[in-house]
C-alpha cells in the first residue's frame, strides 16, 4: 500500500533480503513508489477472507515448500500464521501486534481463542509499552515473550521545505470514530475561536460518525471554520501536516500514535492526549504538548499557548523533529530491528 506502514515493511523486507531468502504473503497488492528487491518472492493470498480452509491449505503448502526458519505475521494473518507455524515446527514464530484490544469489540470466547493463539508464538513484537501492557493484561502473555519496537516513518521534511506553514490552521488526521476524540477537538476549537476568530480546522479521514461531527460543528456554530476533506493520499496528508500550525491527536487511547510521528517527520508542532502510546512519544513542553484526555478545556488551553507564543511553538516543532530522527525514523528503526533479529539468531539463517 502507498502509506507509511507499507514503506517501513517494504524497506525491512529489502534489508532482510540482502542476506536471506524472503517470501512476502499479502492479501492485496497496490501500486507504490517503493519497490521490493527482485529476489523477494511475493505471493498473493488466494481468498478474500483470510480465515478459510483454502487459505489454511495454501499457507500449509507454502511453508512446507519454503521451510522457513522464521515466520513474521501481523493484523489478520496472525492466527493462521501462528497455527501453521506451530504445526510445522517453524523455529521462530513472531506476531507483530500494532493495535490495542480496546480498538475492537471482543467477545469472551474470541479473547480466549486469541490468547491461545498468541501462546503458539515464540516472540511477540509490540509497537509501544502501552500495547505491551495490553497484551500482558488482556491476553495473559508472559512479559518475557514480548519486545517493544516502536513504529517508524521516513523523514519527509526535506521534500516539504517549499510548503509554507499557515499560522491560522489546525489539523486532525485519522479515522472518524468515537475512540478518536474528534468531538473533544471540536469543542476545544469552538472555545479557541472566541480568542482567535480567523483560525481554521482541517479534518482528514472517514468514519461512521462523520454526520454526527458535521452536526456538532453546526450546533457549535463553527461550520464556516471547519473543513472535512475525507480520505487523502499520503502525499496530500504530508503537505497538510506541513501547512498546519499544529496537528492535534485527541484520541482516548492509541496503541502507538502513528499520526504523532508522521506529523513530527514534517517538522510541525504536535499536541496529543496524555494517554497510552501518545505520551510515550510526546515529551510535554519539550517535543510537543499533552492535554488531559477527554478534557476540551485543557486542550483549548494548550492550543492557546502556541498561538500566543509562536517562538514556543517553533521550538516544540524543532525538538519534536529531532526526537523523531533519534527514535522513530525508518533507517534508525530498520537497523534497530535487524539487530533484534540477529540477537534472536535469525539474521544469519534463511528467512
Amino acid at each position: 500500500m502507498n502509506n507509511s506502514t507499507a514503506d517501513y515493511f517494504i524497506a525491512l523486507s529489502n534489508k532482510l533480503s540482502e542476506e536471506n531468502k524472503v517470501v512476502v504473503i499479502t492479501s492485496k497488492i497496490r501500486k507504490t513508489n517503493i519497490k521490493l528487491n527482485e529476489n523477494i518472492t511475493i505471493l498473493k493470498w488466494p481468498t478474500k477472507r483470510l480465515t478459510t480452509w483454502k487459505g489454511f491449505r495454501f499457507l500449509y503448502k507454502t511453508i512446507r515448500q519454503y521451510k522457513p526458519d522464521t515466520m513474521i505475521s501481523m493484523f489478520s494473518f496472525v492466527n493462521l500464521f501462528l497455527i501453521v507455524g506451530w504445526l510445522l515446527r517453524v523455529n521462530i514464530r513472531v506476531a507483530w501486534i500494532r493495535t490495542l484490544s480496546s480498538q475492537y469489540a471482543q467477545k469472551r470466547y474470541k479473547v480466549c481463542r486469541k490468547s491461545l493463539v498468541y501462546g503458539l508464538s515464540t516472540d511477540i513484537i509490540t509497537n509501544s509499552n502501552a500495547t505491551k501492557n495490553d497484551v500482558i493484561t488482556f491476553f495473559r502473555i508472559p512479559e518475557s515473550k514480548i519486545t517493544v519496537l516502536p513504529n517508524s516513518v521516513k523523514d519527509y521534511s526535506h521534500s516539504l521545505q517549499k510548503i509554507i506553514t499557515s499560522t491560522e490552521s489546525l489539523l486532525y488526521v485519522g479515522r472518524l470514530h468515537p475512540s478518536k476524540g474528534v468531538d473533544i477537538l471540536l469543542h476545544s476549537f469552538s472555545k479557541l475561536l472566541e480568542r482567535f476568530p480567523n483560525l481554521n480546522l482541517v479534518i482528514i479521514g472517514q468514519g461512521n460518525i462523520l454526520n454526527d461531527l458535521v452536526k456538532l460543528t453546526e450546533s457549535l456554530d463553527i461550520s464556516k471554520n471547519v473543513f472535512f476533506l475525507g480520505e487523502k493520499d499520503k502525499e496530500s496528508v504530508l503537505k497538510a501536516y506541513k501547512m498546519s500550525y499544529c496537528t492535534v491527536i485527541p484520541s482516548y487511547s492509541e496503541a502507538f500514535g502513528f499520526t504523532v510521528i508522521e506529523a513530527m517527520s514534517t517538522s510541525t508542532c504536535v499536541i496529543g492526549a496524555n494517554n497510552t502510546g501518545i505520551k510515550e512519544i510526546i515529551k510535554h513542553e519539550e517535543t510537543g504538548l499533552l492535554f488531559e484526555t477527554g478534557n476540551s478545556v485543557d486542550l483549548a488551553l494548550q492550543l492557546g499557548r502556541i498561538f500566543e507564543d509562536e517562538k514556543f511553538r517553533n521550538k516544540l516543532a524543532s525538538n519534536g523533529y529531532q526526537r523523531f530522527l533519534n527514535y522513530f525514523e525508518n533507517t534508525y528503526a530498520i537497523n534497530r530491528d535487524i539487530k533484534f533479529f540477529k540477537e534472536k539468531s535469525l539474521y544469519d539463517k534463511k528467512v
